[in-house]
């Protein structure tokens, strides 16, 4: 387990699993495999691959981009997923978990009864058709009470700061 000062790698939280990368140093290589947030700290759990790493070195952070990506088109995959429910079986149809991983997702939500063959075809032909809009992704930063007045969606009674990342 390594802890650095600062990192690039993010930790898995929220159902979204953490990056996977590597660590190194000027005597040895890390293969990061897991990277979770314990007490508030980013630990990076992993081997030595090469050589050995010490306590105090500076180590150069590399994230496994391309596994970054996938796991970034299922997030917002999980996002269109859950427009396209709410679109479709009503604003009852309320997300409760979710598994974003680099080779899938897993989208777990509240609904009333059982989803019938047409409803499913519905919501995929509607989520595909977001996909294929190739919408762009934007974030920003604002107040609170601005991101509920832009209609933010806020979820599982998470506690917000007062200054939240709303993302389009």
């Amino acid at each position: 387990e390594v802890v650095l000062g600062q990192t690039p790698f993010y930790a898995e939280s929220g159902g979204q699993v953490g990056d996977t990368g590597w660590l190194h140093g000027p005597d040895g290589h890390v293969i990061v495999d897991d990277v979770q947030r314990i007490a508030g700290t980013v630990v990076h759990r992993g081997w030595v691959e090469e050589g050995r790493v010490a306590r105090g070195e500076t180590l150069r952070a590399v994230v496994d981009a391309d596994r970054r990506d996938d796991i970034r088109r299922n997030h917002t995959a999980t996002h269109l997923l859950h427009a396209a429910l709410q679109e479709i079986l009503g604003e009852h149809a309320q997300q409760r978990g979710s598994l974003v991983a680099p080779d899938r997702l897993r989208f777990d939500f509240a609904h009333l009864r059982s989803l019938e063959p047409e409803q499913l075809e519905r919501i995929e032909r509607r989520v595909n058709a977001l996909v294929r809009a190739d919408l762009p992704v934007l974030a920003h930063q604002t107040s609170m009470a601005e991101a509920r007045a832009e209609g933010a969606m806020m979820l599982f009674g998470e506690k917000y700061g007062d200054v939240v990342r709303v993302v389009s």
